[in-house]
This record gives structure tokens, C-alpha cells and sequence, in this order.
């Protein structure tokens, strides 16, 4: 039996592995930036097409614009502190705990929005029209951003954490999970912004 606590799971290169997991990580980014600008594309079509008054229904409810705003603010403070933290990275365990923080704040505010929608109604469980969808289906992409990027900050903090990491691997992952952290704080502005107009 060996004493040795090392291991190796990767036979490449730090850079060929990190380059890999970035690729990866884009290819993420835009698979998903195509869904979400369906998402607000769907959101501009169905409120211009108000067909029969089916976007918000007479007597419909719908939710306050800085609610909006305040659901994506984690995410664009996780992407900023992060940002920090690739400055300053002998605090890097430091910014990723804050960054962990920030996205688990931000994804219990979005489960909250998403639990207490004032617009489903009480008798049917139906939504009160295409506002309603259209809200919902947006406030469910940004809690998938927040669990992706929480499991993402989680893994920052435990190798932050950890006596022996390769500093360049350890190099371009805090670069491949900074490309995620400001894709779904820019998804989150622009959903924001959708979501103003109501």
C-alpha cells in the first residue's frame, strides 16, 4: 500500500486540460445563451401580440420591476467579487466562499419569487396569462444559473481549501469559471431588463 496521498487524474498537460474545460465551458455559454435570448425574444413577441388581452389578463397581477433587478444583483456581485479574487489571488478562498455566498442568497431569493408568483390562480392553479409564463420560464433560467453557479463556487472554495493544486490548472479554472460567473451575470441583466417591461 502506498503512502503517497497524490494523485493524477489527468495524463495531459495542465493547459491541454484547462483549455479543454474551457472549451466546454463556452460551449455551455452558448447553448445557453440561446435558449435565454429565445426566452426574451418569446417574452417581446407574446407582450406586442397581446392577443385578446392574454398577456396580463383584466384584473391580472404582475410583479414590481425592482423585483427583477433584485434577483439578478447576486449574480452580478458573485461576478464581480470573483473578478477580485483574479486579481488578488492570495484571497482567492476568501472571494470564493464570499462568491458562494452571494450565488446561495441569490438562488433562495429566486425559489422565493418563484413559491409566492402572485399571478397563478388559487381555484384553477392556471397561470393568469403570457406574462405569467413568460416570467416564470425566465425566473426558472436564472435559478438553473444560480444552482450551476453555486456547485461552481462550491468547487472553487473546497480547492481553495486544498494544500496541493496545480497552479496552472488551478489557473484556468478560476479563468473558465469567471467566463461562466459573467455570462449569467450579463443573462441576468438582460432578463432584468426584459422583465421591465411589462
Amino acid at each position: 500500500m502506498s503512502s503517497d496521498t497524490k494523485f493524477h487524474i489527468h495524463h495531459d498537460a495542465p493547459e491541454v486540460v484547462g483549455r479543454r474545460e474551457r472549451l466546454g465551458v463556452r460551449l455551455l455559454i452558448v447553448a445557453d445563451g440561446a435558449f435565454v435570448f429565445g426566452l426574451i425574444f418569446s417574452y417581446f413577441y407574446l407582450r406586442n401580440l397581446d392577443q385578446n388581452g392574454g398577456w396580463i389578463p383584466k384584473e391580472g397581477h404582475t410583479l414590481s420591476v425592482s423585483s427583477g433587478w433584485m434577483a439578478v444583483l447576486p449574480l452580478v456581485v458573485g461576478a464581480l467579487v470573483h473578478k477580485l479574487a483574479q486579481r488578488d489571488p492570495s484571497h482567492q478562498g476568501s472571494f470564493s466562499l464570499i462568491t458562494l455566498v452571494a450565488y446561495v442568497y441569490g438562488g433562495y431569493y429566486q425559489f422565493h419569487q418563484l413559491a409566492n408568483m402572485p399571478f397563478i390562480d388559487k381555484e384553477s392553479g392556471a397561470f393568469e396569462g403570457a406574462y405569467a409564463s413568460c416570467w416564470t420560464v425566465i425566473a426558472g433560467a436564472n435559478m438553473f444559473h444560480y444552482i450551476v453557479a453555486g456547485f461552481i463556487a462550491l468547487g472553487l472554495v473546497v480547492r481553495s481549501r486544498r494544500a496541493s493544486v496545480d497552479p496552472v490548472l488551478e489557473s484556468w479554472r478560476i479563468r473558465t469559471a469567471a467566463s461562466w460567473f459573467t455570462w449569467v451575470a450579463v443573462s441576468g441583466i438582460a432578463c432584468a431588463i426584459t422583465t421591465s417591461f411589462i
